[in-house]
């Protein structure tokens, strides 16, 4: 760590950390990761495979700590993934992951 966490700052990271806990959000980050630009929340949903009322909770929840980006144009409102923190903690985990899954399957053979 660069700096010491107070308890304030522990709390921050704690409330990342819970939004990323979730499947169904960690659904829309990949779907938003994966798209050209800026989503509605409807394509969001569609690409997430959730219900519109389901997408709008947990977009809600990932605007609220930082991970994504709503903007409004019009009528629409779009969402994006803020980067590059979206992408560097989506490839550190991933990487962690799949270097537990290889260490298993060696330690099986």
């Amino acid at each position: 760590m660069k700096a010491p966490l107070n308890d304030a700052m522990i709390e921050e990271v704690s409330g990342l950390f819970a939004a990323l806990g979730d499947g169904s959000r960690l659904k829309i980050l990949r779907a938003l990761q994966n798209a050209k630009g800026p989503l509605s929340q409807g394509a969001v949903s569609e690409a997430a495979g959730l219900s519109q009322a389901n997408a709008s909770k947990h977009l809600a929840l990932l605007v609220r700590v930082g991970l994504v980006l709503r903007e409004p144009t019009g009528n629409t409102v779009y969402f994006r993934p803020v980067m590059p923190l979206v992408s560097d903690l989506c490839n550190l985990v991933c990487g962690h992951v799949s270097e537990r899954a290889r260490t298993s399957y060696q330690a099986l053979k």
